[in-house]
This record gives structure tokens, C-alpha cells and sequence, in this order.
């Protein structure tokens, strides 16, 4: 049965390493199940398989074109209006979309997390609620070490010089500009702060 209303749309957005994920998942906790979709828009790769695996490797992740855009718009639209939807799952060891999918059904509130969701318009324009999460680069580096070489198997070295060469500029392009459409900029750097109550609050208010 479709929803009588769309789907409320928060977007979580920051720099890699910057607790998106953290706060996106506890965020999702508040409420009861079945009642929020979490899409992360690194399910949303462009598939790499026709390149050979050193070649994946030497890929720019951080750029908004390794991002197909297209099919997550479509997605959350297609979410959002009541209809369930398949979501890619991306191999981050290979740097390639597995023959898989998540189903997900239509839910009041869609969260959608991603460093790079705020330089679309088109998905500017579906987001009800605009969440910047903040970060200091030295905390942002040092959160992605642990999630790289504990999820993704990836060498330090390997870490450390994708962050150089890709990351950090691409943040300073891309993602951090973009700050300036959040209706909440969270300073993820106090740790001892639960910021997760005062983004509902302000979800509530948002619910059709």
C-alpha cells in the first residue's frame, strides 16, 4: 500500500570521516522500525567492472562523477512517492557492484547520507531537511584509517596517499562549499554532545 504522503527526505552530509554514518544510524534508532530508510549514496558507484582492478584503484571516489547520481535521484523519487525500490550493493575491495541487491520498502522518512548529495540540484530540491555534519581534517583522517583497514581492507599507505592526492582536495572543492545550504551544521569534534535529539526534533516538524 503506497503512503498518502511523500516520503520526508533529510539529507546528512560532510566530509569522509566526519561521522555521517554514526550520526545517520543513531538518528535511525530513534524511531521505531520500519519507519526510516537509511541509503547511503556510496551504494550508488558507478560500477567499475570494465576496468581491470589497478585501474579501479587509481579511480577518483571523491569526485561527484564516480557517483551515479541519476539512478539514486530516481531512487529516492521512486521511494519517496510510495513504491519499493533495489538498492546497488558496492564491493569496496573491488571497486565494483555485486550482482545483488537491497529491497526497501516505502517508509514515512528516507535518510539519505553522503559527502556529496548537497552539489546535486535536483537532489537539493527533494531534500526537506539539509544536515552538514563538521569535523576537523586531523579527526576526519583519522576516522577513515579505522573504517578503511577495519571494513575494506585497505593498507595505510594506500589510505594515506588516496587521502592526499583525492580526498582532502576534493573535500575542499566540493564538500565543503557546500555547507552553506544546511538548515543544521553539527560540530561533530565535541564528542560528548548527542546531537541525534535535536535533528528529530526538527524532523518531526518536518513530517507530512
Amino acid at each position: 500500500m503506497k503512503n498518502k504522503q511523500p516520503s520526508t527526505i533529510i539529507g546528512i552530509s560532510g566530509g569522509s570521516g566526519s561521522g555521517k554514518t554514526y550520526i545517520a544510524k543513531r538518528l535511525t534508532k530513534r524511531y521505531q522500525k520500519g519507519f526510516v530508510n537509511l541509503i547511503y549514496q556510496d551504494s550508488f558507484y558507478k560500477d567499475l567492472s570494465h576496468l581491470t582492478l589497478e585501474q579501479r584503484a587509481e579511480k577518483n571516489f571523491d569526485n561527484p562523477e564516480a557517483i551515479d547520481f541519476e539512478l539514486l535521484i530516481q531512487v529516492i523519487k521512486t521511494l519517496s512517492l510510495g513504491d519499493p525500490v533495489q538498492i546497488p550493493i558496492y564491493d569496496f575491495t573491488k571497486h565494483i557492484r555485486a550482482n545483488n541487491f537491497i529491497k526497501l520498502k516505502p517508509s514515512p522518512i528516507i535518510v539519505l547520507d553522503g559527502t556529496l548529495i548537497y552539489t546535486q540540484p535536483k537532489l537539493l530540491e527533494l531534500i526537506d531537511l539539509k544536515i552538514f555534519i563538521d569535523a576537523s581534517d586531523k579527526l576526519r583522517l583519522s576516522r577513515r584509517i579505522k573504517r578503511d583497514t577495519d571494513e575494506r581492507g585497505r593498507t595505510l599507505n594506500s589510505i594515506m596517499t588516496q587521502y592526499s592526492k583525492s580526498v582532502r582536495p576534493m573535500f575542499d572543492r566540493f564538500v565543503a562549499p557546500t555547507a552553506k545550504y544546511a538548515d543544521i551544521i553539527v560540530d561533530s569534534n565535541k564528542h560528548e554532545i548527542d546531537h541525534t535529539g535535536l535533528i528529530k526534533n526538527e524532523i518531526d516538524k518536518n513530517l507530512n
